[in-house]
């Protein structure tokens, strides 16, 4: 049967587009607002200190300051966190980072906040850092927190790994090890906040959850929630980054203090040292398969570096130790995960959430295994991948979209041939890699997992779409609009998504977890059926038939003689008796009971999954080490395109942040400081990436998703870094197994035996 579409799948340009390139959009930072105040931070020169003294008396007496805050004038909660509560709005008593916030200064002027931020005088006494999470765990090592440095640990398995080893005539054993990187965004993290006269606050956010951000501004500054209201305003990227309240709750703060308006814009260094990074993690990854190649078992263990406050580190965590077997049948898994405190920056949510690192470790050994055996990258990958209806050690059993890896591994295996078959230039050296991926969708069983959004039909006719999960900039505006279309049968041009406002928004949780087209379509389909049953309601009553012998197509009224009437002739009647026509729904993340583990932790496990696969030839230069990516295909599944010019802009874009990953990205300190510039922090750039790039898009509906749609956010980036590894090897057989991949260390390392 051949779809109609008229919006689903098209290539429809956004409608933020123009004001974005022209530079007209309103960011944080741009937003024009009257009696504006300046804020900024004093932070730690320290990674590990004992405050003794604020001394701020010099700073109060600058021209034009209004307010030098520290955490005793937090009237609320001192301390928040996304999971655990353990990161102060402002240090006190201790510093655990460089460049923790401890001091906010509101001034008239950003040259006066900046002087005053000079005349604070802090006294500390130095204590003994640790970076290193596996020197963090040991007994003798600085204690960051009262209760220790393990914030979590997962223990989770199934079968019998020693079972699974002695039946193995072959086993892989490596220690991999990811580093810490940063999201990258444009935009850095900003806030503006307005003190009302009616002593409420309005706070403008760039982020990913506004709702958090709400509740977590009315806890620091002890007001009711419903006096708190959070706006938000064009977001210039995220990436995981900005799911963290840390700046919206500071210029609450001194809203609040001065009873005015106050901005906070971080720096780019302030970014990089005080805001959530990539966990790096140390993972020794063990595994055992016949000599036909059969994998048998898996053990892996990994310590992840949360830095100094836990963020979203447990959660990360979960999804990690659930990717641990990548995409692949596996009888014998057991997998030990630690979430460690360390005066590192600080590690949260990113892109991928644990997943870039397992598969890193997954796809290595998946070659290595190859080369012991005897088989070819495809064939080690064809014998092992999971099917519809396999188990994974979870418990978790695969749907139907598990057919997409047969698919990327049969297109695989066609690159593979055509990018062995490009000529190697004189004096270099060339190999083709290729590597799976698996990503989980939501946010894990037993945790809330729901997203609500609310339509409403306006008196021209349009539709009004009060989104309630912020759009990044990833597009989910513009998908979110053309499922709307499609289920009203009306013009895309015709539907427009709202800002988000806290005030008059539905709660849509969190953008985030490969999730949100799949929760946001299935929830504004729903509310497009109840939208059309209020529509008939009212037409009925206008036209005194009724409603269940009236039909709703395309835009139009049909009556029972066959007649057609323009909806929007009703909707513009009703409003004249001052009738709304709208209409909200709540959609959960499914996590049936009858077919979801139960045995696991809180947000463990996953049950549903995106698959993709990439292809990478590169050249290196066997005298300067240096590798270059000179051709890549990315071939994802997606269920279904919603919007084709989105889901191929998500897929460049990923491979772009996993090239980063894999050839350059890296936060590693310097003697006593950390990568804290782009000038330093070498993120790709258009003339990094391979001119000979191309994007597979395959669809294999997700049942359960709208028009079959499921998540494409995430997984691009997940196998790029083990791609290009795994092509390094075939080119000169050097195993790198720390990232990222540097000249010094292709020259350096012996070769594989």
């Amino acid at each position: 049967m051949t779809e109609n579409y008229q919006s689903i799948g098209k290539g429809v340009i956004r409608k933020d587009a123009w004001e974005k390139a022209v530079g007209k959009a309103l960011y944080t930072a741009d937003l024009p607002v009257e009696n504006l105040s300046y804020g900024v931070i004093l932070r730690s020169p320290h990674h590990h200190a004992r405050i003794l003294e604020i001394d701020t008396s010099a700073a109060v007496r600058v021209p034009g300051v209004q307010a030098v805050i520290t955490a005793e004038d937090i009237p609320g909660e001192k301390v928040f966190g996304p999971l655990i509560q353990d990161q102060p709005s402002l240090a006190w008593e201790v510093v655990r980072h460089l460049g923790e916030p401890v001091v906010l200064v509101i001034a008239r002027s950003l040259k006066a906040a900046e002087q005053a931020r000079e005349s604070v005088k802090i006294r500390y006494q130095e204590l003994e850092p640790v970076f290193d999470p596996l020197e963090a765990v040991q007994a003798d090592a600085p204690q960051l927190h009262p209760d220790g440095n393990v914030v979590s640990e997962i223990h989770v398995g199934d079968g019998d790994p020693e079972i699974g080893f002695q039946e193995a005539d072959v086993i892989v054993e490596k220690t991999f090890s990811l580093p810490r990187i940063s999201p990258g965004y444009m935009e850095p993290e900003a806030s503006l906040a307005v003190w009302e006269d009616d002593g409420t606050v309005t706070v403008w956010v760039s982020s990913q959850h506004p709702f958090t951000d709400q509740a977590a501004i009315s806890a620091a500054l002890n007001m009711p929630v419903d006096r708190v209201r959070v706006k938000g305003a064009v977001i210039g990227g995220a990436f995981g980054g900005k799911e963290d309240s840390s700046l919206a709750i500071l210029a609450a703060l001194g809203a609040w203090k001065i009873q005015g308006t106050v901005r906070l814009v971080n720096s780019r260094r302030e970014s990089f040292l005080a805001h959530p990074k990539r966990h790096p993690a140390h993972i020794h990854y063990k595994l055992g398969a016949r000599k036909d190649g059969t994998i048998t078992a898996v053990q892996a263990e990994a310590y992840m570096d949360t830095g100094a406050y836990a963020s979203y580190g447990p959660a990360v965590a979960m999804i990690l130790t659930e990717t641990m077997t990548g995409s692949y049948r596996v009888p014998h898994v057991r997998v030990d995960t630690f979430v460690v405190y360390t005066n590192s920056p600080l590690s949260g949510a990113m892109r991928g959430f644990g997943s870039p690192q397992t598969h890193f470790a997954v796809e290595s050994a998946l070659d290595m295994l190859a080369e012991k055996v005897e088989l070819d990258p495809i064939q080690i990958r064809e014998k092992n991948i999971l099917h519809p209806g396999d188990q994974i050690f979870t418990k978790v059993t695969i749907n139907d979209s598990a057919l997409a890896l047969t698919k990327c591994l049969q297109k695989g295996r066609e690159l593979v041939e055509e990018f062995r078959a490009v000529p190697t230039p004189e004096g270099k050296l060339s190999g083709v890699g290729i590597a799976l991926a698996a990503q989980s969708m939501g946010l894990g069983a037993n945790v809330p997992d729901d997203s609500s959004h609310k339509l409403e039909w306006a008196p021209d006719g349009s539709v009004l779409i009060y989104l309630g999960s912020p759009d990044l900039g990833q597009g989910l505006a513009a998908a979110a609009e053309q499922i709307t279309a499609e289920s009203l049968g009306i013009p895309f041009d015709q539907v427009r998504s709202l800002p988000l406002d806290t005030l008059v928004t539905p709660n849509g949780n969190v953008t985030c977890a490969s999730r949100m087209t799949y929760l946001v379509g299935n929830a504004l389909v729903d509310a497009s059926q109840k939208l059309i049953q209020a529509l008939l309601k009212g037409a009925g009553r206008l036209l005194d038939i009724p409603a269940d012998q009236l039909n709703y197509q395309n835009g139009m009224v049909l009556k029972p003689d066959g007649s057609e009437i323009p909806a929007v002739e009703f909707i513009s009647r009703l409003a004249e008796d001052s009738i709304t026509l709208e209409a909200e729904s709540t959609f959960s993340f499914p996590y049936p009971e009858e077919t979801t583990p139960q045995h696991l932790p809180i947000g463990m496990p996953h049950v549903l999954y995106c698959f993709g696969a990439q292809v990478v030839r590169v050249e290196v230069d066997p005298d300067l080490g240096t590798v270059e990516v000179t051709h890549l295909a990315a071939i994802h599944d997606v269920g279904k395109v919603i919007n084709r010019l989105g889901v191929e802009g998500q897929i460049e874009g990923g491979v772009a942040t996993g090239l980063g990953y894999a050839l350059s990205e890296t936060m590693l300190r310097k003697g006593e400081s950390w990568v804290d510039s782009f000038t330093e922090y070498l993120l790709p750039t258009a003339l990094d990436l391979p001119e000979n790039y191309q994007t597979i898009i395959l669809e294999v509906p997700e049942t359960s998703g709208p028009y079959g749609a499921k998540g494409v956010g995430e997984i691009p980036l997940v196998p790029t870094a083990p791609a290009v590894a795994n092509a390094l090897y075939d080119a000169i057989q050097v195993r790198i197994c720390d990232l990222p991949i540097t000249p010094e260390k292709v020259l350096g390392l012996n070769k594989v035996s």
